[in-house]
């Protein structure tokens, strides 16, 4: 158990706070697949960001969509800076 707490996870710390970094940005970024599926469901059930700045972007509302777009790029950068900040805190040297 010491080795395990003391070794095996300070090492492993970089690896897991990559992956949790990857995968909220992707769970953020999730339009692709509600797109496919469900074309943003009945009515606005599956919405996501991305899905309804995609609608505006096919309504013509360029401008609209471009302030969406950056809405979502500060409210991905609020979340990461922080938590890759926090996660990446102590590095072990080999």
């Amino acid at each position: 158990m010491k080795i395990l707490r003391q070794i095996t996870i300070p090492l492993t710390r970089g690896a897991t706070a990559t992956v949790i970094i990857l995968s909220l940005i992707g769970g953020l970024r999730s339009f692709d697949i509600i797109w496919v599926t469900t074309g943003g469901g009945p009515g606005f059930t599956s919405d996501v960001l991305a899905s309804v700045i995609y609608k505006q972007y096919q309504a013509g509302f360029f401008g609209l969509s471009t302030a969406g777009n950056v809405v979502l790029f500060l409210l991905v950068t609020v979340i990461m800076v922080p938590l890759s900040y926090f996660l990446n805190r102590k590095q072990v040297e080999l």
